[in-house]
């Protein structure tokens, strides 16, 4: 009995990995790129806290990458249905953002790019908006995420310019191995094992408890096969039980030989049958020769009783 279900429990945990790994493998995940053979990948510059720099005789650049800034924005004048802030610089009548979160990296004579629009409106210029260009250098030597200069902007020389180039040396834009699929697969047995080991803890724990009765430190579960071949007999008679009750419940509400009446109908029309129709007079009842003798002696008794009255 129990072993067809550790059986199909078996293909159903390693179809689950398998689902996983492809998953995993196939999906393009955000500042990613394969390009010549070669994958990239900038999401390890993510940080929870802004890339914080001056510009401009000290007014504050905060950037982020593949994410929003955490620094609150101030009069941007950028609608909040648009989507996240990439960055933004700290100016006397509000901040200045530089463009949207964008997560689709660009291979540029060699270099990684990413693109940010829609940002602030431009002061001076009708229907422009601030935008930048973060240009990504592979450089071995910065072991840290490294650090974004301002190489250039437009209007140049100006303190309220609308558009700006970077430039980023970091390791992280070098090319890096992509996890394969046996990778991948890997990990997903590592999470399915784990999901088991907590189903099995719970499960073990709720049958020392309920079915064992037992109590304080004899709760906590056995790691026995023994142990672990009960807990499944009970699981499998369990939903056996349910199923079972299912089917019958099922079976119950339809019945398969009186048209499809339910139940309720069938019991509906068994005392309409029983009932007198209207307008028709019941028959007297019938009495047997027993009946008259013994209602007989009942009156004639009761006759005697009122004469010795």
């Amino acid at each position: 009995m129990i072993a067809p279900c550790v059986r199909r429990l078996g293909h159903l945990l390693l179809a689950t990995a398998l689902t996983f790994a492809v998953s995993a493998y196939a999906d393009d995940k955000p500042c990613t790129l394969h390009s010549g053979g070669k994958y990239y990948d900038l999401t390890p510059l993510k940080s929870s806290k802004d890339y914080r720099f001056e510009i401009d005789s000290g007014r504050e650049f905060y950037l982020n990458v593949c994410r929003g800034v955490s620094t609150d924005p101030w009069n941007t004048g950028v609608p909040e249905n648009e989507g996240d802030i990439a960055g933004l610089i700290r100016r006397d009548h509000g901040d200045f953002s530089i463009g949207i979160v964008n997560t689709t990296l660009e291979m540029v004579d060699g270099g990684l790019m990413l693109r940010q629009a829609n940002g602030s409106p431009c002061k001076d210029m009708d229907n422009v908006r601030g935008s930048s260009l973060i240009r990504f250098i592979c450089d071995t030597s910065v072991f840290a995420a490294g650090k974004p200069v301002v190489i250039d902007k437009f209007p140049p020389n100006s303190q309220d310019a609308c558009h700006y180039e970077l430039e980023w040396r970091t390791h992280f834009a070098c090319p890096t191995g992509e996890r394969g699929f046996l990778s991948g697969l890997f990990v997903s047995c590592i999470i399915t094992a784990m999901i088991l080991f907590m189903l099995y803890m719970v499960s073990s724990t709720l049958y020392n408890h309920f079915v064992l009765r037992l109590r304080g430190p004899q709760l906590l579960p056995k790691f026995t096969l023994q142990h672990a071949h009960e807990i499944l007999d009970v699981s499998y008679e369990m939903f056996k039980s349910l199923l079972d009750r299912g089917s019958w419940r099922s079976s119950r509400d339809v019945n398969f030989t009186s048209h499809h009446w339910t139940s309720r109908e069938e019991e509906e029309a068994m005392f309409s049958a029983d009932s007198p129709e209207p307008g028709r007079e019941s028959a007297p009842p019938v009495h047997s020769a027993n009946d008259s003798g013994e209602a007989g002696m009942q009156s004639g008794g009761e006759g005697h009783r009122i004469i010795r009255l």
